[in-house]
């Protein structure tokens, strides 16, 4: 490519353009917008220095030797990153000067003389700058040779191709295709963002997770006919505030109603909300031509998960008043936001257990809601443990809380956990520990993760197989009864007419949990006092039919599995 005449540039333009080249080749890297000055830090890469300090950029518009006002402002750069108490936090391992010029030995030896620690300083001159120039020459077409306009009129050329189909137009594929990866290929040249699409018809697509996805724009020709999305991806940090997407309008709710208190929880404390269609009208300003009005608009605002903090993972304890530990489960800091009267924050057992809401205002303190979650298919053990800490967590015991990984002896007392159950969700509680607890001791016995089913679909007869199961792997005598006016079918190496003394069945020990199937070897059926009802010939073999009295039989883990009954 033809080399850049930087001189002939506004010094804010050099600016931007070698800033937004900085960013794609440090793509994490951020820009600094001052407030009282910039702090001697124009771009900042945290972490990314070779021993995991931070890494500042100071870039300059200076295309020729250095005049005396010139290192003067650079000195003063210097000086305000190493006083401002903004970026006292920092670990500046490495500091970057970037101009469009190629210092001297002697600006170079006044660059080095500004600092005499450990710091890396930098000089980066005009051939650093024109080899990212090459590297990424949309940012020269894009900021200083007309490229955005082009790249306007790409996109207007991709909404045309992809708008409902017009009886009247002939194009065919061939012809569309080629337009159509003409237009895309201009917008590769957007610096910010890359265009990726997709197609498909039937049903919309729903909302999808990838890195760097700032929004997603989808035409439809109608409802199950084809659809065209196209997926707008940041190609660094810096993108969403170089060039933001910016959505501007007005919810309507009205007074009382469910989005009238959820918009007001929204700037209360950043409480994510959804309003129905029909509640949003306005416009958004997007990237690529994407922008238009927005009219019958439905509206979501949803928590960003990188903004939870640092070590979103926590234990909560509950201690007795003598500060024996009973209980223990884990959380998740998973939603963080703040509006104009308080904080919020969300914690979620990793099981899905239960949820927490705080929101602490500075003079009414803190508040707490608790919700019940579905932990359908989660390891019985975990979801036994948090179903303790919850029964637990109430005066007179206390809730310690700490991070994950951190010693016992750093946890502190959580004030808020004073939750007092009703009645009657404290029955409910009971009532699910009972199957939850069988399975938390089928556990024990097998390598196998022993999953909580959808208890909502599950009977009494299997939760007392469940727990028959358990008390037998556990060593102990178990008592069934089979339904009544059923025998009990039993094939004799021989024909007899009574059974004398209890007679000992060994049968696999086979339990059923949701969609699982779990082995646990064999167990013992004793069927004592039999009565012999009938023999009957069934497929070739002899089979005796009994009955006990009450229907009751008995089971037990055969003599040699006592001891050793994992699975």
């Amino acid at each position: 490519m033809t080399r850049v005449a930087w001189e002939r540039y506004e010094g804010n333009d050099i600016e931007a353009v070698v800033a937004m080249l900085i960013n794609l080749k440090r793509p994490n890297s951020v820009r600094i917008t001052p407030s009282r000055g910039d702090g001697g830090v124009d771009i900042l890469d945290r972490g990314a220095a070779a021993k995991g300090g931070d890494v500042v950029y100071q870039v300059k518009r200076y295309t020729g030797p250095l005049s005396t006002t010139q290192q003067k402002n650079v000195e003063e750069s210097w000086t305000r990153l190493q006083t401002d108490p903004r970026w006292a936090t920092l670990d500046v391992q490495e500091w970057h000067l970037v101009t469009p010029w190629d210092p001297t030995p002697e600006a170079e030896a006044w660059l080095q003389g500004l600092d005499d620690s450990a710091h890396t300083v930098v000089w980066h001159g005009l051939t650093y700058i024109e080899a990212l120039a090459a590297k990424y020459p949309e940012v020269i077409d894009y900021y200083l040779e007309g490229g955005k306009s082009r790249i306007e009129e790409a996109y207007q050329a991709v909404v045309a191709l992809l708008a409902p189909a017009d009886a009247s137009q002939t194009l065919d594929v061939p012809t569309v295709s080629s337009k159509l990866a003409k237009a895309l290929t201009v917008l590769d040249g957007d610096p910010h963002y890359r265009y990726e699409l997709r197609l498909g018809d039937g049903e919309l697509p729903g909302l999808i997770k990838r890195p760097n996805l700032m929004m997603t724009w989808i035409q439809s020709d109608g409802p199950g006919k084809k659809w065209q999305a196209v997926d707008v991806i940041a190609r660094c940090a810096a993108s969403a505030t170089e060039r933001p997407i910016v959505i501007s309008g007005t919810v309507s709710a009205e007074g009382g109603s469910d989005l009238a208190t959820a918009l007001q929880d929204f700037f209360d404390y950043g409480a994510p909300f959804a309003a129905p269609a029909g509640a949003f009208a306005g416009s958004i300003d997007a990237p690529g031509g994407l922008g238009g009005p927005l009219t019958n608009a439905a509206m979501q605002v949803l928590p960003v998960d990188d903004e939870v903090g640092a070590d979103p993972d926590l234990i909560l304890t509950v201690r007795t008043a003598e500060g024996v530990t009973i209980a223990e489960t884990e959380v998740t800091r998973v939603e963080r936001s703040e509006g104009t009267k308080g904080l919020r924050v969300v914690l979620q057992q990793k099981n899905n257990v239960f949820a927490i809401e705080d929101r602490y205002t500075a003079s009414e303190g803190g508040k707490r809601q608790f919700r019940f979650g579905d932990y359908s298919n989660q390891p019985a053990l975990d979801v036994r443990n948090a179903l303790a800490f919850i029964t637990s967590a109430s005066p007179p015991n206390s809730v310690h809380v700490r991070r994950k990984g951190a010693p016992p002896l750093s946890a502190t007392v959580d004030p808020n956990w004073i939750i007092a159950f009703p009645d009657e969700i404290r029955e409910v509680l009971d009532g699910i520990a009972v199957p939850v607890d069988a399975l938390a001791r089928l556990q024990q016995h097998t390598g196998a993760i022993v999953r909580v089913p959808d208890l909502t679909e599950t009977t009494f007869a299997q939760v007392a197989e469940w727990r028959r199961a358990a008390t037998i792997l556990e060593g102990k005598e178990a008592i069934a009864a089979y339904p009544e006016a059923h025998a009990l079918g039993v094939e004799l190496p021989a024909e007899v007419d009574t059974i004398s003394g209890p007679l000992a069945i060994e049968v696999p020990l086979d339990v059923v949990i949701g969609q699982q199937k779990i082995h646990f070897g064999t167990a013992l059926m004793w069927i004592e006092d039999a009565t012999i009802l009938e023999r009957r010939e069934v497929e070739g073999r002899l089979v005796h039919w009994l009955t006990t009295p009450n229907r009751r039989i008995r089971f037990s883990l055969p003599k040699d599995h006592l001891g050793d009954t994992a699975g």
